[in-house]
């Protein structure tokens, strides 16, 4: 198990999910990634995702409010390949800029939440922070908004940033020059987005698809699981309908004007429908509209999707022994190589770990 990045090590200031994500990522590639902590530990240190989102990682405790701080943190930087932080201000006060300055060659890499010149742009990288400010959230017809557990913006921030820190380093070994990467993760949602924030002025609101105004996304079936399914289109509610043993409601559900035109007609085939999926297992409609070709699958939870064979087959799940929480799931390597195949090497630091180991070899 050596990984690409093996030789290269990153010195990561990681308070806040983006930076250490990225850490992560960049450890399970063979990097020797030295996190550096205050001597009581970090905000995350402590739960089960800090155990995912830093393991194969070494641990420092450095004072940066006492008086060598901020010299220790500079002497570390000098011996660090790539700097990943949340700020353009280290923990010791010290810039980013003055690092950089200090070693040519260094890759900075600058995680927070809002651009230099956005208004809030000293606001922390939270998640939830940069979820309110782009629209990340559920409405769930309350009014008041639903965030949703799965850290998005930092996730994307990471993703988009290792990357550019291939990249840099590239750029490196044919230049000799370091240099600065910033990705504030309100950035990174625009990216993440997609086609969701396309807007195209040119087209007119009649142009722009509706939802079928009787096929939900979401049915519930004979034994209470649900399918999701997306056949409000006729290349799949043809194939739907034949699947159904009634290929001649296809053409009634077609003509969606006539639908929205006649509120009783509507509800009827609304009925019809739900009945209609009620008559059988969510498992078994997956498996009808598979063969059918029409876009339909089960609703699985969380626990299903990381238990389910191919899971563990393809390596996307994984198990480590990890001190504080015995044997623990967690995400595999996500990217892999032929020719130099990284991996998981260690559980997470305990507090200050490998302080003596790395401190001494400075």
């Amino acid at each position: 198990m050596s990984g690409v990045l093996e030789g290269f090590r990153v010195l990561e200031f990681g308070e806040y999910v983006a930076s250490q994500v990225l850490g992560m990522l960049l450890a399970d590639q063979g990097a020797e990634v030295v996190k550096v902590e205050p001597p009581g530990g970090g905000r995350l240190r402590g739960g089960a995702p800090f155990a995912v989102w830093n393991r194969g990682k070494k641990s420092v405790v450095v004072d940066a409010s006492g008086d060598s701080g901020a010299g220790v943190i500079e002497r570390l930087a000098a011996s660090a390949d790539v700097l990943v932080s949340d700020s353009r201000v280290l923990p010791s006060g010290v810039g980013v800029e003055r690092i950089q300055a200090a070693n040519p060659r260094l890759v900075s890499v600058c995680l927070p939440a809002f651009g230099a010149e956005h208004a809030d742009a000293s606001l922390p990288p939270l998640e939830t922070l940069v979820a309110a400010a782009t629209g990340i959230y559920m409405d769930k017809g309350s009014g008041a908004p639903s965030f949703i557990s799965v850290p998005h913006a930092s996730i994307f921030g990471a993703l988009g940033a290792a990357p550019a820190v291939i990249a840099a380093l590239l750029h490196r070994e044919a230049t000799g020059e370091g240099q600065r990467i910033e990705l504030p993760l309100y950035d990174a949602m625009f990216g993440a987005m997609g086609a969701q924030a396309v807007l195209l002025p040119e087209t007119s609101p009649d142009a722009i698809p509706t939802v079928h105004p009787v096929i939900a996304r979401f049915y519930e079936c004979a034994d209470g699981r649900w399918v999701n399914i997306n056949a409000g289109y006729p290349r799949a509610l043809i194939p739907m309908a034949r699947a159904f043993g009634h290929p001649e409601w296809a053409e009634p559900l077609l003509d969606t004007d006539s639908l929205l035109a006649h509120p009783e007609d509507r509800q009827l085939w609304i009925d019809t429908l739900e009945r209609t999926w009620r008559s059988r297992p969510a498992l078994e409609w997956e498996q009808i509209m598979d063969e059918a070709g029409v876009p339909c699958t089960m609703c699985r939870s969380v626990d299903e999707w990381l238990e389910c064979e191919q899971s563990s087959a393809m390596g996307a799940v994984v198990e480590v022994d990890a001190p504080t929480f015995g044997l623990m799931r967690q995400v595999g390597v996500q990217v892999h190589l032929s020719e130099s195949e990284g991996g998981i090497r260690r559980h997470a630091p305990a507090l200050g770990e490998h302080t003596d180991e790395i401190l001494a070899g400075l």
